[in-house]
C-alpha cells in the first residue's frame, strides 16, 4: 500500500497554526470568546475560564449586585480561588459594566 505524503506543516503538527494565520487577525471580541472589549476584559476572561466556559458568563447578564454576589458565592460554594481585591474590583466593574441585563438582551434579540 503506497504511503500517504503529508504536506511538511502538518507532519511538523503546524496545520492548526497555519490555518489560523490564514484566517486573518482575531479581534479581541473573538479571543475572549465574546466578551465585549473594555477594561478588565482579559482579567474576566481568565478569572471565569479557569473553571468554566466564557458563554456561562455571557449568557448571564446580571447587575452589578447579582455579579457581586456571583463572584462571592463561586468563592464560598464553588471553590474559585478568591481574587485579590484589586483585581476583584476589576472584573465586578467589567462584568457589571459590560454583561449587563441591557447587553444580554440586545445580543438575544440580534441573534
Amino acid at each position: 500500500m503506497p504511503m500517504l505524503r503529508l504536506p511538511i506543516a502538518a507532519r511538523l503538527g503546524l496545520l492548526p497554526m497555519l490555518i489560523c494565520l490564514a484566517a486573518g487577525p482575531v479581534s479581541a471580541e473573538d479571543e475572549f470568546e465574546g466578551l465585549p472589549p473594555g477594561p478588565g476584559q482579559e482579567e474576566t476572561f481568565y478569572a471565569c475560564a479557569a473553571c468554566h466556559s466564557i458563554r456561562l458568563v455571557t449568557q448571564q447578564g446580571l447587575s452589578r449586585e447579582r455579579w457581586d454576589e456571583t463572584l462571592e458565592w463561586m468563592v464560598e460554594e464553588q471553590e474559585m480561588d478568591p481574587l485579590e481585591p484589586e483585581e476583584r474590583a476589576l472584573v465586578l466593574d467589567y462584568l457589571s459594566n459590560f454583561i449587563t441585563p441591557e447587553w444580554h438582551k440586545e445580543r438575544m434579540k440580534n441573534r
